[in-house]
């Protein structure tokens, strides 16, 4: 078992590491709510007149869509992570060259870190900014490609295991 890993080694690293982004972000909402949410306020002061036309409910509303991609970023991290590690535990069985299983597996690895990151980024910069639209525009060549990543990955070892799964049918007695 530990023999067919070592080749998806990386996204295995990566996949944990989103998972612990997940959680992480979990218990920091869970344990620091308001002193996120007035950070994110007092980011945005600089911004009040300029940004924010001297309208202190329109910080209040970005600080709230912030905290919705914050969590939108926790729930990512944490279910992309898992269902990565699933996918690179199917890989890691399949008989297959270990150069497709290594950039699969960095394509799952990397797309899940990378799509829960932009999530994140989305989160703490907004309030800022002064704009989630803008703020998304910022980042979206990283979230394209992480969900490019993502769907590639997924979508290789979907069609990796049928392959695999279905022609061992025909060879063994059903």
């Amino acid at each position: 078992m530990m023999k067919n890993l070592i080749s998806v080694k990386w996204g295995i690293a990566l996949a944990v590491l989103t998972i612990l982004l997940g959680f992480v972000l979990g218990a920091a909402m869970g344990g620091a709510e308001s002193q996120i949410k007035e950070a994110w306020t007092a980011a945005a002061q600089p911004g009040l007149t300029t940004v924010y036309q001297n309208d202190p409910q329109k910080i209040t509303m970005i600080v709230e869509r912030s905290w919705k991609m914050l969590q939108r970023a926790h729930m990512h991290a944490a279910a992309i992570g898992t269902a990565a590690l699933v996918l690179l535990a199917i890989l890691a069985q399949l008989n297959i060259a270990d150069l497709s299983k290594k950039v699969i597996s960095l394509c799952l690895g990397l797309g899940g870190l990378g799509y829960s990151f932009s999530w994140l980024y989305v989160a703490f910069l907004a309030s800022s900014v002064g704009n989630i639209a803008q703020t998304k525009d910022e980042i979206h060549i990283v979230a394209a490609l992480s969900i490019a990543m993502l769907l590639f990955g997924t979508a290789s070892v979907l069609a990796l295991s049928t392959k695999a799964l279905f022609m061992a049918a025909k060879t063994d007695s059903l």
